[in-house]
């Protein structure tokens, strides 16, 4: 399964930005749900795509979280 070039970057920016993730995972989680309800999203391939990208925030947002309880548990 390719990634769209454009949701590649946008995950790969959430991941070096220095601003607060979480601002930017929900932003790019707003924006993949504002083209997964669109009209215009008939194509199950980029369904998929968008899907896959949401899961990916997800599992950064895991990781991310459990990297801070790792940190203050210490």
């Amino acid at each position: 399964m390719q990634v769209s070039d454009w949701l590649q970057e946008a995950l790969e920016s959430a991941v070096r930005e220095t601003k607060p993730l979480e601002d930017k995972i929900g932003l790019a989680r707003l924006a993949i749900l504002e083209r997964l309800v669109s009209p215009a999203s008939t194509n199950r391939d980029d369904e998929d795509a968008l899907f896959e990208a949401l899961d990916a925030l997800r599992a950064l947002q895991w990781e991310r979280l459990s990297n801070l309880r790792e940190l203050v548990s210490t």
